[in-house]
């Protein structure tokens, strides 16, 4: 079957007896609001006034001939036609009496099968409510005296109906519109651009093409329609009670993780290699390689899923580090299949692997340099190779491009302030200095500061301690920086040292919460001599912590 594109009227789109559409269980819910109906009606009415004698374009519908019950998918387009569907639903309850025989027809066979009623011509597999709502307030009555906020802010369909025929009403009385020639313009001269493809992917590939304003399917929405494409309706019921489980579990968990990330780094797992296509082609030629059936598939994705919340929920200071990371989908990956695949020397692999990406990231490495190596550590964690294989694979990367060398000329830049992994640095000497079994993971916001202990800004107090070359030397160096909150870091500014001290106490005069600040309370005074102190102390303290492999 070969890609058909034709243009089609209302008339020969929805009361074709034929022809009968459905919303995919993939595809997202009905989102029209009272400002698009508004729009179309707008338009519509317009159009009929102005060009009645003229064809009125509305756009594309990319469908794609589904073989279990024989319906079109409607891949792109679900909006307009959901929307013209419930237009004709309020025009058969409010003018249905004004109607001619032919108007009448034109109107109930769009919105059902003309013999058999209970077969709509348009319904929704996303949700089974979805499907209530739209059936029981729209398809088959609408209750035009339905005024309750609570209800119709639930229930879309009928907000949009009641929408729809106050200004239908408004339209047609203000202009005098005669309501037969209105319905008989709008089915024969209103026109789409249909678009009926022979397989799901290349319809998809047309809809992301066309919809170019709008967000094009997610490949976590594919591969979902997929899986259930292949089951029975009762196991389609079970996978997808299962799919939505997988999901509320993330995005209720305590950092409120995403579905697509956690299929993405289960895909990593998967295939322990740089990924060639989308994530859901990837996973479906996995999938048909190992002869799983879906229900096995979301079985071992639920468990996955399991192994990843433990992971990001873990109140660990190795992981909290790890988070503050750009490329968070190799670690996690690793991680996430260490736990799900019970490595037994996972305590290691963790300290390892923050060794490895702060020693990377420090040192200015590109995410080219450590993806081989990190597809390399994922396929030997999943084959539970003994840590010393992960070691030596982490060497050679180190060793064959002098990373050791940039992260110790890095470390002693007199210019590290600004830098990325300014704060998530402090941040890791801050976490290795509390003894706390389960400590509390700090984040990266517009509160948390870095302070200059020895100002930025000069004045008389400070340019009697630094001339301007020790300044430039030191101010913007790692041992002149701490961490403190916003408020504070506004009290301390470029006070005197005495002053400053001051400020990292409340007045209660409780200690800042920051342990790396605190430490800085036991010195009298701040000049070379104690930045050299603190440097030697900082540098020594982080590379028992990363200058380990």
């Amino acid at each position: 079957m070969q890609i058909e594109a034709e243009i089609k009227s209302l008339k020969k789109i929805l009361t074709d007896d034929e022809l009968f559409y459905q919303i995919p269980d993939y595809q997202r819910p009905y989102s029209w609001d009272n400002d698009n109906v508004e729009a179309l009606i707008d338009d519509l009415v317009t159009a009929f006034e102005n060009s009645i004698d003229e064809k009125y374009f509305c756009g594309s519908l990319v469908l794609v001939k589904n073989k279990s019950d024989n319906r079109l998918d409607i891949i792109d387009g679900q909006q307009r036609i959901t929307t013209f569907t419930i237009l004709a639903c309020v025009i058969r309850d409010y003018y249905g009496e004004a109607l001619n025989e032919k108007n009448s027809k034109y109107i109930i066979t769009s919105i059902q099968d003309e013999y058999e009623k209970s077969k709509r011509k348009l319904k929704f597999l996303t949700s089974e409510y979805e499907q209530i709502d739209f059936e029981h307030t729209v398809l088959k009555k609408i209750d035009f005296e339905q005024n309750s906020t609570k209800t119709l802010n639930k229930n879309r369909y009928l907000k949009n109906a009641i929408t729809m025929k106050n200004i239908l009403i408004d339209k047609v009385n203000e202009l005098n519109i005669n309501i037969n020639y209105f319905v008989l313009w709008l089915y024969e001269s209103v026109v789409l651009t249909v678009i009926t493809c022979p397989n799901q992917d290349t319809a998809i590939q047309i809809f992301n093409v066309l919809n170019n304003r709008g967000m094009p399917l997610s490949s976590t929405d594919i591969l979902k329609s997929s899986l259930m494409q292949k089951l029975s309706k009762e196991d389609r019921k079970i996978f997808k009670a299962h799919w939505e489980s997988i999901n509320i579990s993330l995005t209720t968990s305590e950092i409120k993780l995403d579905l697509e990330f956690m299929l993405t780094i289960y895909m990593y797992y998967k295939i322990t290699t740089n990924p060639k296509s989308r994530l859901d082609k990837e996973l479906l030629n996995i999938f048909n390689l190992e002869s799983k059936s879906p229900l096995e598939i979301i079985k071992e994705i639920k468990d996955f899923s399991v192994s990843y919340i433990e992971l990001m929920t873990s109140q660990d200071k190795i992981i909290y580090c790890l988070r503050y990371l750009r490329h968070r989908v190799y670690w996690s990956s690793i991680l996430t299949c260490a736990i799900y695949n019970n490595y037994p020397e996972i305590k290691k692999l963790k300290e390892y692997l923050l060794s490895y990406y702060y020693q990377n990231w420090i040192a200015g490495a590109t995410v080219a340099r450590i993806k081989q190596t990190s597809f390399n550590i994922l396929r030997l964690v999943k084959e539970k190779k003994p840590i010393e294989s992960i070691l030596k694979e982490m060497r050679n990367n180190i060793s064959r491009y002098k990373t050791n060398e940039d992260y110790e000329k890095s470390l002693n830049n007199s210019e590290v302030y600004g830098l990325s992994w300014d704060k998530p640095v402090l941040l890791l000497i801050e976490y290795y200095s509390s003894d706390e079994s389960k400590p509390t993971f700090i984040s990266i916001n517009n509160k948390l500061q870095i302070e200059h202990i020895l100002p930025r800004t000069g004045n008389e107090y400070w340019d009697t301690i630094f001339n301007k070359e020790q300044k430039d030397l030191w101010c913007n160096s790692l041992a002149n920086l701490t961490l403190l909150s916003l408020r504070k870091n506004c009290q301390a500014t470029n006070a005197s040292f005495i002053e400053k001290k001051k400020a990292y106490k409340t007045k209660d005069n409780q200690i800042t919460s920051f342990l790396i600040t605190q430490e800085i309370l036991d010195y009298d005074e701040w000049t070379t001599t104690q930045l050299k102190e603190r440097k030697i102390y900082l540098l020594s303290k982080l590379n028992k912590i990363l200058n380990i492999i």
